[in-house]
């Protein structure tokens, strides 16, 4: 092993260094000029070293130290690589050898093979190589020296932390898929409950609460603006008759198709709502009084033709001292009722 060491050495010395900047022996520290410092490196170093002598067009092991003759169970020296490996896996350690040489200079890379050792154990693993040309007094190759570190070890560390990384990852996924549905079922069950909030249930149309929160909205746009605006007022006229003659179904059936007509009748800018039992409301955006008096007269005339029932009106003109709905409401309201009296009188 010494003589093989000692060889190589000067073979690497003449071929590195020109003779005018050769160090001497006596400039060497004197613990790396010994031997045996150099034997017991190559005996005791924690990874595989190896010398690969160059035989034409085949590699032979020259020499492998304690760490490698124990990676494949048996003493390599003097055999080719194709006689201790698998061929196919020869050929991929073969390949790099053949690089270091073309390239004539040191080739670092990571490998990975699996065998079975002189003792039949099968061995898989991934080592990182340092491959060095050495050379001989004319600087033709005549070995490769190598290093090669087992980083197995780190490999299957950083390929559990890999699958693991992907396995979160599909987890997160996964619940962040499930949360996504949940936050659009919870946003689905808010407009529900908004829905069920704002609009009367039977009609379809905004309840007392929505209503007068878009009303007072409206009325505030009318102000800041002093445009008109007008609300309309009306029920139906012997609606406890029907219920108690008909039924509440009969009823509903009847609130149903007046709301309908309404709608139908008044334009897409207004907004309609039921105050309760047979009671609506009526807002009517860019509306004089007398222009909420026709349309009343419309709605009138149209749910008498079509939903079969006569209704009493109230209407009311926006003031600019109106700063609630309730004044509003209440004008309408008193007309409505003086409309009730005078059907009731004829």
């Amino acid at each position: 092993m010494q003589g093989v060491l000692g060889e190589s050495n000067k073979a690497w010395h003449s071929t590195r260094m020109t003779e005018d900047r050769m160090v001497s022996r006596e400039q060497l520290p004197e613990v790396l000029d010994r031997a045996s410092v150099l034997g017991e490196v190559w005996q005791h170093f924690p990874e595989n070293m190896f010398l690969i002598r160059v035989d034409g067009p085949d590699f032979v092991v020259e020499a492998a130290n304690a760490k490698m003759q124990e990676l494949f169970a048996q003493d390599c020296t003097g055999r080719r690589l194709h006689d201790i490996l698998p061929w196919h896996v020869a050929e991929e350690v073969v390949a790099h050898y053949r690089e270091c040489l073309r390239r004539n200079a040191p080739l670092r890379y990571e490998e990975h093979a699996a065998f079975r050792n002189a003792q039949g154990k099968e061995k898989e693993g991934h080592w990182l190589t340092l491959l060095l040309p050495v050379h001989d007094g004319q600087g033709a190759i005549t070995h490769l020296f190598g290093v090669s570190q087992d980083v197995t070890e780190l490999r299957l560390a950083r390929a559990s932390l890999e699958r693991y990384n992907r396995d979160l990852e599909a987890v997160i996924e996964e619940r962040t898929k499930a949360l996504n549905q949940a936050n659009r079922e919870l946003e689905e069950a808010n407009r529900r409950l908004e829905t069920l909030a704002s609009c009367d249930p039977l009609t379809g149309v905004g309840n007392r609460r929505h209503f007068q929160a878009r009303a007072e909205s409206e009325m505030e746009r009318a102000r800041r603006h002093g445009s008109p605006l007008s609300l309309l007022i009306f029920d139906l006229d012997g609606f406890k008759r029907i219920n108690d003659e008909s039924g509440h179904a009969a009823g509903d059936t009847i609130l149903k198709r007046v709301t309908e007509t309404a709608q139908a009748t008044l334009r897409e800018a207004d907004l309609l709502g039921r105050f309760g039992g047979d009671e609506f409301v009526v807002l009517l955006p860019q509306t004089t009084l007398a222009a909420a008096r026709r349309m009343g007269e419309r709605l009138q005339a149209r749910v008498q033709d079509e939903a079969g029932v006569s209704i009493s009106l109230g209407a009311a003109g926006f003031l600019a001292d109106d700063t609630h709905l309730e004044p509003l409401v209440h004008r309408a309201d008193a007309e409505l009722l003086a409309a009730k009296r005078a059907r009731a009188r004829r």
